[in-house]
């Protein structure tokens, strides 16, 4: 009992960490997937009642974020087959967070209209050295292409001293540095960034100044040395190919919400404009 109220008072205690903030374009496609093996599958995930999400995250965590689902965001699992267990997750955000949001363990990140945020990725230790978080990041990327077609960057962070974090964001996912930060935790979720910290002071955790113009004005973006990236294939741009299993049967955020007269569509759900148009 005394330990538990000692780590609890200690994690109440806000810790600062240094972290940088990284991008890259999207969509993400690769001609060649690399193969994660027969024993993994993956899952794009919209619903927190999902059985393998709550393998990894308590019962707390997903209560706070049914706002976040509500928004649109959504996890990428990696799921080992044989033991039917989910080891691997890349949480997204694609919205602007609330200040509100800051209990919920958002960060107050500015995301125009073409940006998204990976804001939690996690493997199990045992997995690692598989490459299974490298084939998910592609398994993302074809997500973001059938759901988030409008997106166009990728922002994601890690601590300034984990060097592990850094090398997969930098040398596997191909992102560089834009911003950095100084982030706050108190407890076991509530976090924030101190004011003042982000240098440069444009960018997606400053007040003012973004990147304006066409996308590929992002601060930052190396245009030569060992960190430059030509992204876009010389035949032109391919739609990626998703084999995820798509769970999202927590709610469907249509019509019915507002309206109990609503015409069905061919597939017996309230009918969109699409499904069901009419001539006037």
């Amino acid at each position: 009992m005394t330990d538990r109220i000692k780590s609890k008072v200690e994690r109440s205690k806000p810790r600062i960490t240094e972290c940088i903030i990284y991008a890259r374009p999207l969509p993400l496609i690769a001609d060649e997937k690399p193969p994660a093996g027969d024993d993994f599958r993956f899952k794009c995930v919209f619903d927190p009642t999902d059985r393998h999400l709550r393998q990894l995250e308590t019962p707390e965590r997903l209560e706070l974020m049914k706002p976040f689902f509500a928004h649109g965001g959504c996890v990428i699992l990696g799921i080992h087959e044989p033991t039917d267990t989910a080891m691997a997750k890349m949480w997204l955000l694609t919205y602007t967070p609330k200040p509100s949001d800051a209990k919920r363990g958002l960060l107050p990140i500015d995301l125009a209209k073409d940006e998204c945020f990976l804001l939690d990725l996690w493997t199990h230790p045992d997995y690692r050295r598989q490459a299974v978080a490298f084939t998910m990041a592609y398994e993302l990327g074809a997500c973001v292409d059938r759901f988030y077609p409008q997106l166009r960057w990728v922002y994601g962070y890690a601590h300034k001293d984990n060097e592990a974090s850094r090398n997969l964001m930098e040398l596997i996912y191909g992102m560089w540095a834009v911003q950095e930060i100084k982030e706050v935790e108190i407890g076991d979720f509530w976090v924030n960034v101190v004011p003042g910290s982000d240098t440069p002071k444009f960018g997606p955790f400053s007040k003012k100044g973004r990147h304006s113009g066409d996308g590929f004005q992002m601060p930052g973006r190396p245009r030569s040395g060992d960190m430059y990236r030509d992204y876009h294939h010389k035949d032109g741009f391919a739609t990626g190919i998703m084999e995820a299993e798509v769970s999202d049967g927590w709610m469907w955020p249509g019509p019915e919400w507002f309206d109990n007269d609503h015409p069905k569509g061919p597939d017996g759900k309230p009918a969109t404009p699409e499904a069901l148009p009419r001539e006037i």
